[in-house]
């Protein structure tokens, strides 16, 4: 009788360890992955907003599911070089770009950066960066109203700086401040830090540039932030007094969802894998408080819903009124 229960009771055990094993499997559908290396590659310099979200992800990641990222930066074309690079790469390398809507969806559909949208398979939106219209220090004006009744009074003297000219940052102004209906400059800069220089030094009179950028200014009592552009939400918990461009009747909010992308063809169950530790990295505290200092709103989605997002709605309903604006604005400068 006694070796009965004693068999009984090594099988009731092994059936237990049966059940913790498929549970943990459930509950942990990276598992597969989880003794891999994977290089999340990123189109601007350390120390952006791009870059600060991807090693924040990374160290959620590791603590959250033990996968190993490493961050590589490689910066150029506004984030085309990289998407360029991973998208030539064997979908079977352990390789992702950490990629916006424009070096995704908008750039490689009106420029010549050596892919295309479907170059690239989605594994995983993460969330999105906050952008500001800021008035400098200086500036006769602090209201998005207050801007406009100046232009408008004073036609040719404001000069507005944003990242890059003929670009998607340069189509989110014309929402704003409609150059066809208000005389203003505008001025092409390199980045958020060129344009938080700028503002800072007086050589622009507004800034568009991410919340991130414009916050330690803020702080220091050195510029107004005056609308916000999320696609996300209308109140920012960084800079709650910040009013949404929808207050203002702008119906146009900021596309610019982080997702990370593998090569065209990648393993659909891998990227499903990567997509669900990008999942439990996302609920991490430390990576929601990370992301919330920049103003970034955390926001995972599926990879369908990744597909979804930049497929459907970047690139068949947002891409066809950008390249009008673009093809029209090309015109009027003679490029």
């Amino acid at each position: 009788m006694k070796k009965v229960i004693t068999v009984l009771l090594v099988l009731l055990f092994a059936a237990g360890m049966v059940l913790t094993s498929g549970q943990l499997a459930a509950e942990e559908p990276w598992s597969d992955i989880q003794d891999e290396s994977f290089d999340l590659v990123v189109g601007f310099d350390a120390g952006g907003s791009h870059d600060l979200s991807a090693r924040y992800l990374q160290e959620a990641l590791v603590e959250e599911t033990g996968i190993d990222i490493d961050v590589v930066n490689m910066p150029g074309g506004i984030g085309t070089e990289a998407g360029y690079h991973v998208s030539t790469q064997d979908p079977d390398e352990n390789i992702m770009f950490w990629g916006h809507p424009p070096a995704v969806v908008f750039d490689p559909a009106t420029e010549d950066v050596g892919y295309t949208y479907d170059d690239l398979d989605p594994v995983a939106a993460v969330g999105t960066p906050t952008f500001v219209l800021a008035a400098g220090e200086e500036a006769p004006f602090n209201s998005l109203d207050e801007l406009i009744e100046y232009i408008e009074e004073n036609p040719g003297e404001v000069v507005v700086g944003s990242q890059g000219e003929l670009h998607l940052m340069h189509y989110a102004i014309e929402f704003i401040l409609p150059m066809d209906e208000l005389d203003y400059n505008y001025v092409a800069l390199a980045g958020g830090a060129d344009v938080q220089s700028n503002l800072a030094g007086g050589h622009i009179d507004v800034g568009h540039m991410s919340m991130a950028a414009a916050k330690p200014l803020h702080d220091a009592d050195e510029l107004t932030a005056m609308v916000h552009t999320s696609e996300v939400v209308e109140d920012i918990e960084m800079m709650p007094d910040v009013p949404h461009v929808s207050e203002y009747g702008i119906e146009f909010t900021e596309p610019h969802y982080l997702a990370a992308w593998s090569p065209a063809g990648t393993d659909r169950e891998k990227r499903e894998a990567l997509n669900a530790a990008m999942e439990a990295a996302a609920q991490n505290e430390e990576f929601q408080e990370n992301m919330a200092e920049m103003g970034f709103i955390v926001e995972h989605n599926t990879v369908d819903e990744t597909e979804e997002l930049f497929g459907e709605y970047y690139h068949e309903e947002l891409l066809p009124g950008y390249v009008e604006w673009l093809e029209a604005a090309r015109e009027e400068r003679g490029n």
